[in-house]
Protein backbone atom coordinates (compact mmCIF):
# COMPACT_ATOMS: atom_id res chain seq x y z
CA UNK A 1 0.00 0.00 0.00
CA UNK A 2 1.34 3.43 -0.98
CA UNK A 3 2.43 5.90 1.68
CA UNK A 4 -0.28 8.35 0.61
CA UNK A 5 -2.94 5.68 0.88
CA UNK A 6 -1.75 4.66 4.35
CA UNK A 7 -1.69 8.23 5.55
CA UNK A 8 -5.18 8.80 4.15
CA UNK A 9 -6.39 5.62 5.84
CA UNK A 10 -4.96 6.78 9.18
CA UNK A 11 -6.76 10.13 8.77
CA UNK A 12 -9.98 8.33 7.90
CA UNK A 13 -9.70 6.00 10.88
CA UNK A 14 -9.11 8.89 13.28
CA UNK A 15 -12.01 10.86 11.86
CA UNK A 16 -14.17 7.76 12.01
CA UNK A 17 -13.60 7.60 15.76
CA UNK A 18 -15.41 10.92 16.09
CA UNK A 19 -18.46 9.75 14.15
CA UNK A 20 -20.18 7.98 17.10
CA UNK A 21 -19.62 11.09 19.22
CA UNK A 22 -21.35 13.23 16.61
CA UNK A 23 -24.18 10.75 16.34
CA UNK A 24 -24.99 10.27 20.02
CA UNK A 25 -26.30 13.83 20.16
CA UNK A 26 -29.19 12.84 17.94
CA UNK A 27 -30.09 9.88 20.16
CA UNK A 28 -31.10 12.11 23.07
CA UNK A 29 -31.64 15.36 21.22
CA UNK A 30 -35.40 14.99 21.00
CA UNK A 31 -37.30 13.44 23.90
CA UNK A 32 -40.64 13.69 22.12
CA UNK A 33 -42.48 15.90 19.67
CA UNK A 34 -42.00 19.62 20.37
CA UNK A 35 -44.46 21.12 22.83
CA UNK A 36 -47.44 22.70 21.16
CA UNK A 37 -48.15 26.39 21.40
CA UNK A 38 -51.57 26.40 19.75
CA UNK A 39 -54.56 24.27 20.79
CA UNK A 40 -58.12 23.97 19.53
CA UNK A 41 -60.20 22.06 22.09
CA UNK A 42 -63.94 21.45 22.17
CA UNK A 43 -65.52 21.45 25.63
CA UNK A 44 -68.93 19.89 26.25
CA UNK A 45 -71.21 19.71 29.24
CA UNK A 46 -69.54 16.46 30.34
CA UNK A 47 -65.92 17.57 29.82
CA UNK A 48 -63.40 18.04 32.60
CA UNK A 49 -61.38 21.27 32.99
CA UNK A 50 -58.71 22.00 30.41
CA UNK A 51 -55.17 21.21 31.57
CA UNK A 52 -52.45 22.61 29.31
CA UNK A 53 -48.73 22.44 30.09
CA UNK A 54 -45.91 24.37 28.48
CA UNK A 55 -42.46 25.60 29.47
CA UNK A 56 -42.40 29.26 28.44
CA UNK A 57 -40.15 32.25 28.36
CA UNK A 58 -40.87 35.35 30.36
CA UNK A 59 -43.34 37.79 28.74
CA UNK A 60 -45.10 35.05 26.76
CA UNK A 61 -48.71 35.98 25.97
CA UNK A 62 -51.41 33.46 26.86
CA UNK A 63 -54.47 33.95 24.67
CA UNK A 64 -57.82 32.29 25.34
CA UNK A 65 -60.89 32.74 23.18
CA UNK A 66 -64.02 30.87 22.21
CA UNK A 67 -63.62 30.26 18.48
CA UNK A 68 -67.03 28.64 17.99
CA UNK A 69 -69.96 27.57 20.13
CA UNK A 70 -73.19 25.68 20.02
CA UNK A 71 -76.02 26.45 22.45
CA UNK A 72 -79.47 25.04 21.58
CA UNK A 73 -80.97 27.37 24.18
CA UNK A 74 -79.71 30.20 26.33
CA UNK A 75 -77.02 29.04 28.77
CA UNK A 76 -75.08 31.12 31.27
CA UNK A 77 -71.39 30.28 31.60
CA UNK A 78 -68.94 31.07 34.38
CA UNK A 79 -65.38 30.74 33.05
CA UNK A 80 -62.41 30.62 35.41
CA UNK A 81 -58.75 30.15 34.55
CA UNK A 82 -55.67 29.42 36.61
CA UNK A 83 -52.05 29.92 35.52
CA UNK A 84 -49.27 28.55 37.74
CA UNK A 85 -45.49 28.62 37.52
CA UNK A 86 -43.70 25.52 38.85
CA UNK A 87 -40.16 26.00 40.21
CA UNK A 88 -39.76 22.22 40.51
CA UNK A 89 -40.07 20.36 37.23
CA UNK A 90 -40.88 17.05 38.96
CA UNK A 91 -44.19 18.46 40.22
CA UNK A 92 -44.94 19.58 36.69
CA UNK A 93 -44.50 16.19 34.99
CA UNK A 94 -47.48 14.28 36.43
CA UNK A 95 -50.07 17.06 36.49
CA UNK A 96 -52.87 15.11 34.78
CA UNK A 97 -52.47 12.11 37.08
CA UNK A 98 -52.33 14.32 40.16
CA UNK A 99 -55.46 16.20 39.11
CA UNK A 100 -57.41 12.95 38.89
CA UNK A 101 -56.20 11.64 42.28
CA UNK A 102 -56.60 14.76 44.44
CA UNK A 103 -60.21 15.97 44.09
CA UNK A 104 -60.78 16.07 47.87
CA UNK A 105 -57.60 17.91 48.84
CA UNK A 106 -58.06 20.28 45.92
CA UNK A 107 -61.58 21.30 46.90
CA UNK A 108 -62.80 24.24 44.82
CA UNK A 109 -59.29 25.24 43.88
CA UNK A 110 -58.08 24.68 40.33
CA UNK A 111 -54.56 23.93 41.54
CA UNK A 112 -53.79 20.17 41.26
CA UNK A 113 -51.41 20.56 44.21
CA UNK A 114 -52.55 23.45 46.42
CA UNK A 115 -49.88 22.70 49.01
CA UNK A 116 -47.05 22.70 46.48
CA UNK A 117 -44.68 25.57 45.88
CA UNK A 118 -45.16 27.94 42.97
CA UNK A 119 -46.63 31.22 41.86
CA UNK A 120 -50.00 31.61 40.21
CA UNK A 121 -52.51 34.01 38.75
CA UNK A 122 -56.21 33.21 38.60
CA UNK A 123 -59.31 35.00 37.43
CA UNK A 124 -63.04 34.33 37.32
CA UNK A 125 -65.12 36.14 34.71
CA UNK A 126 -68.63 37.33 35.22
CA UNK A 127 -71.37 35.09 33.83
CA UNK A 128 -71.51 35.10 30.04
CA UNK A 129 -74.61 34.33 28.03
CA UNK A 130 -74.58 31.92 25.08
CA UNK A 131 -77.54 31.77 22.69
CA UNK A 132 -78.17 30.22 19.33
CA UNK A 133 -78.71 33.62 17.67
CA UNK A 134 -75.28 34.93 18.75
CA UNK A 135 -72.56 35.37 16.14
CA UNK A 136 -69.55 36.17 18.33
CA UNK A 137 -68.77 34.98 21.83
CA UNK A 138 -67.72 37.78 24.23
CA UNK A 139 -64.00 38.43 24.51
CA UNK A 140 -62.57 37.02 27.75
CA UNK A 141 -59.98 39.67 28.54
CA UNK A 142 -62.34 42.65 28.82
CA UNK A 143 -62.96 44.24 32.18
CA UNK A 144 -64.99 47.22 33.40
CA UNK A 145 -62.29 48.18 35.88
CA UNK A 146 -59.97 51.12 35.34
CA UNK A 147 -56.73 50.33 33.46
CA UNK A 148 -53.69 49.83 35.61
CA UNK A 149 -50.16 48.84 34.61
CA UNK A 150 -48.40 46.25 36.76
CA UNK A 151 -44.61 46.29 36.79
CA UNK A 152 -42.86 42.89 36.58
CA UNK A 153 -41.24 43.45 39.98
CA UNK A 154 -44.62 44.20 41.52
CA UNK A 155 -46.14 41.14 39.97
CA UNK A 156 -43.39 38.92 41.33
CA UNK A 157 -43.66 40.39 44.83
CA UNK A 158 -47.41 39.97 44.88
CA UNK A 159 -47.12 36.40 43.66
CA UNK A 160 -44.82 35.34 46.47
CA UNK A 161 -47.71 34.68 48.84
CA UNK A 162 -49.83 33.09 46.10
CA UNK A 163 -52.70 35.52 46.57
CA UNK A 164 -52.60 37.60 43.42
CA UNK A 165 -55.82 37.60 41.41
CA UNK A 166 -56.02 39.24 37.99
CA UNK A 167 -58.55 42.01 37.64
CA UNK A 168 -58.13 45.59 36.53
CA UNK A 169 -54.34 45.31 36.59
CA UNK A 170 -54.31 42.56 34.02
CA UNK A 171 -56.93 44.20 31.87
CA UNK A 172 -54.94 47.42 31.83
CA UNK A 173 -51.69 45.69 30.94
CA UNK A 174 -53.15 43.87 27.93
CA UNK A 175 -55.87 46.23 26.86
CA UNK A 176 -54.35 46.57 23.39
CA UNK A 177 -54.06 42.81 22.81
CA UNK A 178 -57.24 40.94 22.01
CA UNK A 179 -57.96 37.70 23.86
CA UNK A 180 -54.76 37.88 25.95
CA UNK A 181 -55.75 36.74 29.42
CA UNK A 182 -52.30 36.77 31.01
CA UNK A 183 -48.57 36.86 30.44
CA UNK A 184 -45.78 34.85 32.00
CA UNK A 185 -43.55 36.52 34.55
CA UNK A 186 -40.63 34.04 34.68
CA UNK A 187 -38.88 31.49 32.49
CA UNK A 188 -39.98 27.96 33.32
CA UNK A 189 -42.83 25.41 33.21
CA UNK A 190 -46.42 26.63 33.48
CA UNK A 191 -49.81 25.00 33.86
CA UNK A 192 -52.99 26.58 32.52
CA UNK A 193 -56.29 25.28 33.90
CA UNK A 194 -59.57 26.49 32.40
CA UNK A 195 -62.79 25.57 34.21
CA UNK A 196 -66.26 26.13 32.74
CA UNK A 197 -69.46 26.07 34.78
CA UNK A 198 -72.84 26.23 33.07
CA UNK A 199 -76.24 27.06 34.45
CA UNK A 200 -77.85 24.13 32.62
CA UNK A 201 -75.97 20.85 32.81
CA UNK A 202 -78.65 18.91 30.92
CA UNK A 203 -78.31 21.02 27.76
CA UNK A 204 -75.97 19.61 25.09
CA UNK A 205 -73.86 22.74 24.64
CA UNK A 206 -70.31 22.89 23.32
CA UNK A 207 -67.60 25.54 23.30
CA UNK A 208 -64.52 25.32 21.07
CA UNK A 209 -61.61 27.07 22.77
CA UNK A 210 -58.57 28.35 20.94
CA UNK A 211 -55.56 28.62 23.27
CA UNK A 212 -52.36 30.23 22.08
CA UNK A 213 -49.08 30.64 23.99
CA UNK A 214 -46.66 32.74 21.97
CA UNK A 215 -43.71 34.85 23.06
CA UNK A 216 -41.22 37.07 21.35
CA UNK A 217 -39.29 33.97 20.18
CA UNK A 218 -42.39 32.33 18.72
CA UNK A 219 -44.29 29.23 19.80
CA UNK A 220 -41.30 27.13 20.90
CA UNK A 221 -40.93 26.42 24.59
CA UNK A 222 -38.05 27.56 26.74
CA UNK A 223 -36.58 24.04 26.65
CA UNK A 224 -36.85 23.59 22.88
CA UNK A 225 -35.69 26.94 21.53
CA UNK A 226 -32.02 25.98 22.30
CA UNK A 227 -32.59 22.70 20.44
CA UNK A 228 -33.46 24.58 17.25
CA UNK A 229 -30.24 26.58 17.59
CA UNK A 230 -28.34 23.35 18.29
CA UNK A 231 -29.62 21.64 15.14
CA UNK A 232 -28.88 24.73 13.10
CA UNK A 233 -25.29 24.83 14.34
CA UNK A 234 -24.86 21.07 13.88
CA UNK A 235 -26.15 21.33 10.31
CA UNK A 236 -23.46 23.92 9.60
CA UNK A 237 -20.85 21.70 11.28
CA UNK A 238 -21.84 18.76 9.07
CA UNK A 239 -21.68 20.98 5.97
CA UNK A 240 -18.17 22.08 6.94
CA UNK A 241 -17.26 18.48 7.73
CA UNK A 242 -18.53 17.38 4.28
CA UNK A 243 -16.52 20.11 2.53
CA UNK A 244 -13.34 19.09 4.33
CA UNK A 245 -13.97 15.45 3.54
CA UNK A 246 -14.55 16.28 -0.12
CA UNK A 247 -11.30 18.27 -0.27
CA UNK A 248 -9.29 15.47 1.33
CA UNK A 249 -10.92 12.88 -0.89
CA UNK A 250 -10.07 14.96 -3.95
CA UNK A 251 -6.42 15.12 -2.89
CA UNK A 252 -6.20 11.31 -2.57
CA UNK A 253 -8.78 10.25 -5.13
CA UNK A 254 -6.47 7.55 -6.54
CA UNK A 255 -6.10 5.82 -3.18
CA UNK A 256 -9.72 5.91 -1.96
CA UNK A 257 -11.13 2.79 -0.33
CA UNK A 258 -14.73 1.68 -0.40
CA UNK A 259 -15.17 2.31 3.31
CA UNK A 260 -14.28 5.97 2.81
CA UNK A 261 -17.27 6.40 0.51
CA UNK A 262 -19.47 4.95 3.27
CA UNK A 263 -18.01 7.47 5.70
CA UNK A 264 -19.02 10.20 3.26
CA UNK A 265 -22.51 8.70 3.29
CA UNK A 266 -22.65 8.98 7.09
CA UNK A 267 -21.68 12.64 6.86
CA UNK A 268 -24.35 13.25 4.23
CA UNK A 269 -27.04 11.52 6.29
CA UNK A 270 -26.03 13.56 9.34
CA UNK A 271 -26.34 16.77 7.36
CA UNK A 272 -29.81 15.78 6.13
CA UNK A 273 -30.91 14.73 9.63
CA UNK A 274 -29.91 18.00 11.29
CA UNK A 275 -31.46 20.02 8.48
CA UNK A 276 -34.79 18.19 8.79
CA UNK A 277 -34.89 18.58 12.58
CA UNK A 278 -34.00 22.26 12.30
CA UNK A 279 -36.76 22.74 9.71
CA UNK A 280 -39.28 20.97 11.92
CA UNK A 281 -38.46 23.09 14.97
CA UNK A 282 -38.61 26.22 12.86
CA UNK A 283 -42.00 25.14 11.51
CA UNK A 284 -43.27 24.46 15.04
CA UNK A 285 -42.02 27.86 16.13
CA UNK A 286 -43.97 29.52 13.30
CA UNK A 287 -47.27 27.62 13.32
CA UNK A 288 -47.51 26.35 16.91
CA UNK A 289 -47.75 22.60 16.27
CA UNK A 290 -45.39 19.90 15.09
CA UNK A 291 -45.65 17.78 11.96
CA UNK A 292 -45.39 14.15 13.01
CA UNK A 293 -44.60 13.03 9.46
CA UNK A 294 -41.54 15.27 9.26
CA UNK A 295 -40.38 14.23 12.74
CA UNK A 296 -40.74 10.52 11.90
CA UNK A 297 -38.80 11.05 8.66
CA UNK A 298 -36.01 12.76 10.62
CA UNK A 299 -35.97 9.90 13.15
CA UNK A 300 -35.66 7.31 10.36
CA UNK A 301 -32.77 9.24 8.82
CA UNK A 302 -31.17 9.45 12.25
CA UNK A 303 -31.61 5.70 12.81
CA UNK A 304 -30.06 4.93 9.42
CA UNK A 305 -27.12 7.24 10.09
CA UNK A 306 -26.42 5.80 13.55
CA UNK A 307 -26.67 2.26 12.18
CA UNK A 308 -24.23 2.93 9.35
CA UNK A 309 -21.78 4.66 11.69
CA UNK A 310 -21.75 1.75 14.14
CA UNK A 311 -21.29 -0.78 11.35
CA UNK A 312 -18.32 1.16 10.02
CA UNK A 313 -16.72 1.24 13.46
CA UNK A 314 -17.25 -2.52 13.84
CA UNK A 315 -15.83 -3.51 10.44
CA UNK A 316 -12.82 -1.24 10.89
CA UNK A 317 -12.19 -2.83 14.30
CA UNK A 318 -12.31 -6.23 12.56
CA UNK A 319 -9.43 -5.14 10.32
CA UNK A 320 -11.28 -4.41 7.09
CA UNK A 321 -9.19 -2.15 4.86
CA UNK A 322 -6.14 -2.42 7.13
CA UNK A 323 -5.12 -6.08 7.45
CA UNK A 324 -8.05 -7.73 5.63
CA UNK A 325 -9.13 -6.94 2.08
CA UNK A 326 -12.56 -8.45 2.81
CA UNK A 327 -14.45 -9.87 5.77
CA UNK A 328 -15.99 -12.91 4.08
CA UNK A 329 -18.75 -14.64 6.02
CA UNK A 330 -18.34 -12.25 8.96
CA UNK A 331 -19.80 -9.52 6.78
CA UNK A 332 -23.19 -11.23 6.80
CA UNK A 333 -23.24 -11.18 10.61
CA UNK A 334 -22.31 -7.51 10.65
CA UNK A 335 -25.08 -6.72 8.18
CA UNK A 336 -27.52 -8.74 10.29
CA UNK A 337 -26.55 -6.74 13.37
CA UNK A 338 -27.03 -3.55 11.38
CA UNK A 339 -30.52 -4.54 10.27
CA UNK A 340 -31.43 -5.45 13.85
CA UNK A 341 -30.08 -2.17 15.22
CA UNK A 342 -31.84 -0.11 12.55
CA UNK A 343 -35.15 -1.83 13.31
CA UNK A 344 -34.94 -1.10 17.03
CA UNK A 345 -33.64 2.44 16.46
CA UNK A 346 -36.48 3.20 14.05
CA UNK A 347 -39.09 1.73 16.41
CA UNK A 348 -37.68 3.67 19.36
CA UNK A 349 -37.71 6.94 17.42
CA UNK A 350 -41.26 6.50 16.13
CA UNK A 351 -42.59 5.48 19.55
CA UNK A 352 -40.87 8.45 21.18
CA UNK A 353 -42.50 10.84 18.70
CA UNK A 354 -45.98 9.32 18.66
CA UNK A 355 -46.18 8.20 22.29
CA UNK A 356 -45.07 11.40 23.98
CA UNK A 357 -43.13 11.55 27.23
CA UNK A 358 -42.90 8.74 29.80
CA UNK A 359 -43.44 6.15 27.07
CA UNK A 360 -42.89 2.59 28.31
CA UNK A 361 -42.35 0.80 24.94
CA UNK A 362 -39.94 3.52 23.80
CA UNK A 363 -38.00 3.09 27.05
CA UNK A 364 -37.70 -0.68 26.43
CA UNK A 365 -36.31 -0.17 22.93
CA UNK A 366 -33.98 2.52 24.27
CA UNK A 367 -32.58 0.03 26.80
CA UNK A 368 -32.07 -2.53 24.01
CA UNK A 369 -30.15 0.05 21.98
CA UNK A 370 -28.02 0.91 25.01
CA UNK A 371 -27.18 -2.78 25.51
CA UNK A 372 -26.28 -3.05 21.83
CA UNK A 373 -23.97 -0.02 22.04
CA UNK A 374 -22.33 -1.36 25.21
CA UNK A 375 -21.76 -4.74 23.55
CA UNK A 376 -20.28 -3.08 20.47
CA UNK A 377 -17.89 -1.01 22.60
CA UNK A 378 -16.87 -4.11 24.60
CA UNK A 379 -16.29 -6.03 21.35
CA UNK A 380 -14.16 -3.22 19.89
CA UNK A 381 -12.13 -2.89 23.10
CA UNK A 382 -11.26 -6.56 23.20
Amino acid sequence: MADGSRRWLRISSRLLCFVPFLLTTSLNGVNAAPEMGLWTITVRNTSRPLLLRKAMYKETDVQLRVASFGCPEEVMFSIQWFLKYYPCHNEYNNIEEMYEKTPLSRGESLDPNPLGTGQYIQHRYRELSCRSDMHIFPMLNKSKAEPKTVRPAQVESELQDGSFTSSSAEAGSYRAKDHVISTTWRDGPYLLVVHINSSKQDVNWNLTFSVMMKGTHGYLSVTEWPLMIFYMVMCMVYILYALLWFVWASCYWKDLLRIQFWIAGVIFLGMIEKAVFCAEYQNTNNVGSASQGLLIFAELISALKRTLARLLVIIVSLGYGIVKPRLGTVMHRVVGLGVLYFAFAAIEGVLRITGGRDNGPALVTYVILAVFDSSAIWFISF
